[in-house]
């Protein structure tokens, strides 16, 4: 005989005064740490994470949960967080009944088992109640600290970009346009951290292409083909004036500057490699992302899990082709979502937490297709397990099958048309984006649905034939659905959103069991035994 127990702590305050409330719905004491939860709780929380598993959504799990309290004296005081957002993590456990005392036994605290870790706010009271609406991590969510114009000269731009955010540059990208700093020096900024130096022939160059009108500059110093002609390195952007025709670069931990020798007739863009604001350089895709959750968005290295890795690397047996980078150029405000967004999307990779909190990187990935059906394995859920099951919609996206697998790669974040075009102008620097394409099925009786060309930060075709392929396999059949899966909370540890399914339910279909990926789960307050999943078959 046992009974289910849930407790937690709310974090939230400012840094030097954070206030921390445990609580609990029966009352619940860790003996270990002498920490009491007092019965602050009045149920389960209601918790919905989803993914979005369409080509053109966000890279990131959706998160929308309500807690509810009880208005004991102090509560409300213990958990307002209407001023600031704060830390939860909640927690479950078996209690065991002792029929000799008669009472239920607590378990240790170590025994628990993570149920949710993310942020709450929006505090709402009523009459002897209280409610919390939860969400995913506070850190992704808020708008970045981004280093911004001092507005006072030099590389700190004039009046007019006072208070505008610096660009940022990680990875490799192409044709972007650098902010103008000074239009009388013609020094412009590339990235607020360094781009990579590389050894050509000896000489230490950076990764850095200049454009003027679609047309690249030279190495060579005394070539007279192209725009401008590279002119070297220099310490100081704003005190080299460089010869005619040339530019130098500057790039260092003030950020990355290029100044011409001269006055540009078309507009200038730039092609580099940048690198994160320690001088770390990376190129595939997970790699970035990490990076960026770490230095940009001040991610802790200790919360993103252990075993971080391209999913994709998994799905093949060896590690694939995923080079890639972005570039913000500071005109609009964002948050570590919005960078994040900007890296994943298109990419068929998800960034999930689990609930404990720990980032992980997912992958929707057809692997779950090839689960070869068995009963008594850990990944099935059997028919006398399933509670409620009942289909739903597939996103509209992918409501009907798709023609063909198609991703796109090699972003141009500046496309040059009319008068910005010199003539002697290279055709590859106009493009938006190039696409790899895996032609799916040709049967004259479906509808042709093309699939939506989403930029990804993707800069090579290997990388994007990867997710080609992974889309021919996904979504040009017309028998994909998606379930909602209702089963006991007990087996709540033994699947987590990326998780594969091995699905056996009284469902045409589903009798003989199918492989699916779990995308979504869903709990209620007011069914403390069951969890239900959203599973991709």
């Amino acid at each position: 005989m046992q009974q289910r127990c849930f407790l937690g702590s709310l974090a939230f305050g400012p840094a030097a005064s954070r206030t921390t409330t445990y609580l609990s719905d029966t009352g619940y004491v860790d003996t270990t740490a002498h920490i009491p939860y007092p019965p602050y709780l009045s149920a389960c929380p209601d918790m919905d994470r989803e993914l979005d598993i369409t080509l053109s959504g966000t890279g990131l799990t959706q998160t929308f949960g309500q807690m509810t309290v009880n208005l004991e004296p102090g509560v409300a005081d213990a958990c307002n967080v209407k001023n600031h957002t704060a830390d939860i993590a909640l927690r479950t456990g078996l209690r065991t009944y002792d029929p000799g005392r008669g009472w239920w036994m607590d378990p240790d605290a170590s025994a628990c088992v993570p149920l949710f870790s993310g942020s709450a706010a929006s505090w709402r009271t009523g009459a002897t109640q209280g409610t919390l609406t939860l969400s995913g991590p506070a850190a992704l969510s808020r708008a970045l600290p981004l280093k911004t114009y001092a507005g006072t000269g030099g590389v700190e731009g004039g009046t007019t970009l006072t208070g505008k955010a610096k660009p940022k540059l990680r990875g490799f990208a192409a044709g972007m346009t650098p902010v103008c700093v000074d239009s009388v020096n013609q020094i412009y900024q590339v990235s607020d951290a360094p781009v990579q130096i590389a050894n050509v022939s000896g000489s230490s160059i950076p990764n850095l292409t200049v454009f003027e009108g679609g047309v690249p500059g030279a190495w060579s110093g005394s070539s007279t083909a192209g725009s401008w002609s590279y002119g070297g390195m220099v310490s100081d952007i704003t005190s080299t004036d460089p010869a005619a025709g040339h530019y130098v670069v500057e790039t260092g931990q003030r950020g990355t500057f290029v100044r011409l020798g001269g006055t540009p007739v078309y507009t200038i863009t730039i092609s580099a490699t940048g690198l994160f604001p320690d001088g770390t350089h990376v190129s595939r895709l997970h790699d970035l992302v990490r990076q960026v959750l770490v230095q940009d968005i001040g991610i802790p290295a200790a919360t993103i899990a252990t075993d971080w890795a391209d999913p994709f690397d998994a799905a093949a047996g060896s590690a694939v082709a995923s080079d890639a980078g972005a570039y913000w150029d500071g005109s609009s405000s964002y948050t570590g979502a919005d960078m994040v967004t900007t890296l994943l999307q298109g990419t068929l990779r998800k960034l999930t937490y689990d609930r404990d909190g720990t980032l992980r990187l997912i992958g929707i990935t057809p692997t779950f297709l090839t689960l070869v059906p068995n009963i008594w394995g850990k990944l099935a859920v059997r028919p006398e397990e399933v509670i409620e099951i009942r289909q739903t919609d597939l996103p509209s996206e992918l409501a009907l099958p798709l023609t063909c697998g198609r991703c796109t790669y090699a972003r141009n974040y500046t496309v040059l048309t009319g008068n910005n075009v010199s003539p002697k102008a290279i055709s590859a620097t106009l493009g938006s984006q190039r696409a790899a394409v895996t032609v799916g099925t040709d049967a004259p009786t479906l509808e042709v649905v093309s699939p939506p060309d989403v930029l990804t930060a993707f800069q090579t075709a290997a990388a994007a034939q990867v997710v080609a392929d992974a889309i021919n396999k996904l979504w040009t059949y017309p028998d994909r659905r998606l379930f909602y899966v209702t089963i006991p909370f007990a087996r709540i540890s033994d699947y987590r959103i990326g998780s594969e399914m091995m699905l056996f339910a009284n469902v045409d279909g589903l009798r003989n069991g199918i492989g699916g990926l779990v995308v979504g789960e869903s709990y209620r307050g007011s069914s403390p035994g069951e969890i239900t999943f959203t599973v991709l078959v």
